[in-house]
């Protein structure tokens, strides 16, 4: 027995669609309605404007979200325990001071970039600007340079590793949805991001830093950083936040190598994503935990958890960063990052859409780009 599947017509739905993303900005921008509620009105009115039978509007809002939470809740749950050890034990500061030490004042940007590129795959992306922008003003404030030349990259990174690079969220979202392999996401996703943070983060960050001169906010003298000699060794952080990728890469590897036949199964339960993140996460909880001086109940809030099959493997890897290029570019008032960025350096819209919207465009065309030419060869 088929289900029987609702069809609008074409007119009404584009002009249902048009007025469920005006009511979305106004709910947003002047009645300051949580972006969260004003999709789910705006997507309401889409669909009683379109003429969907209320049974089925309300069914297919559930059904919608029950199944993209299915497969994802899990790994974004641990996902979300590793980033959390990592910020509260001041691991992604710590690969931030390191970075910008080896590579001096005149690379800084370039370090900071790299620094939200690997905190991005672990950290979610507001945790990931308030963690470390206080190292990009630090730097302004040090230079007299444009915050731009150092906040740019440090979003940008932010930004591709979020967008592109599993265990974050979107990747996880969209490749659980094709069926992706993740230790095939993250060898698209990885040289993806690279590339997305060269063109958006280095080389944008100096055109717009130089044409447009942004201070340091009021309030920066206020921002404090942790002690240096309080955080943890740069190496650890860095090999614990590899383990993740490194075992899925093997898992996803091992398929293709020959005479490994008795290594292989327990390379495919070490790469099994959620196991991966596990050991991860328990790795985490005793070296950036237990060693640097937390207890049990400390550690407890600490990792708080907040809640085409034919194709190719690479094929749909490049999909996903299609699809998450898409939905990076053009951020503006309905974006939460949007508005994030521009009261943390108290610039107006105006300026807010020439950098920030500019730099996620940026990315999300990279993004395409990069998914255009991998399908090409898939």
């Amino acid at each position: 027995m088929t289900e029987a599947v609702f069809a609008a017509e074409p007119t009404r739905l584009l002009i249902a669609a048009a007025v469920g993303i005006i009511l979305l900005l106004l709910l947003i921008i002047k009645i300051k309605i949580h972006p969260v509620l004003s999709l789910l009105i705006s997507a309401l009115v889409i669909g009683l404007g379109a003429g969907m039978p209320v049974p089925t509007l309300v069914s297919t809002v559930e059904k919608g979200a029950g199944e993209t939470l299915q497969g994802i809740v899990l790994l974004i749950g641990l996902g979300s325990l590793f980033g959390g050890i990592l910020e509260v034990s001041g691991g992604a500061q710590c690969v931030a001071q390191t970075l910008v030490n080896k590579f001096g004042e005149k690379k800084a940007g370039i370090a900071l970039g790299i620094t939200g590129l690997v905190v991005g795959t672990t950290v979610f992306f507001e945790a990931g600007v308030v963690i470390l922008i206080p190292l990009a003003f630090g730097l302004a404030k040090k230079t007299k340079k444009s915050t731009l030349y150092y906040v740019i990259p440090l979003l940008a990174g932010l930004a591709t590793g979020f967008a592109f690079i599993p265990p974050s969220a979107g990747p996880v979202l969209v490749a659980n949805m094709l069926n992706v392999d993740l230790g095939i996401m993250i060898a698209v996703g990885v040289p993806v991001g690279i590339l997305s943070l060269l063109f958006a983060g280095i080389l944008w960050s100096k055109f717009i830093g130089s044409k447009i001169n942004v201070g340091l906010p009021v309030n920066v003298s206020e921002v404090r950083e942790a002690d240096e000699a309080n955080l943890p060794k740069f190496s650890t952080v860095l090999g614990i936040i590899l383990v993740p990728l490194v075992l899925i890469l093997l898992n996803t590897v091992s398929a293709y190598i020959p005479g490994i036949d008795a290594l292989r199964p327990v390379l495919e339960f070490l790469g099994t994503p959620f196991v991966a993140l596990v050991i991860a996460v328990l790795f985490a909880m005793y070296f950036l935990g237990k060693k640097q001086g937390y207890d049990g109940e400390q550690l407890r809030i600490m990792a708080a958890m907040p809640g085409v099959a034919e194709l190719s493997p690479v094929y749909l890897a490049a999909m996903v960063c299609a699809i998450n290029g898409g939905a990076t570019a053009f951020s503006h008032v309905n974006d939460s990052g949007f508005w994030l960025v521009g009261s943390l350096l108290e610039i107006d819209e105006k300026t807010t859409l020439k950098s920030w919207t500019m730099m996620e465009s940026i990315i999300g065309f990279t993004g395409l780009i990069c998914a255009i030419v991998l399908s090409l060869f898939a």
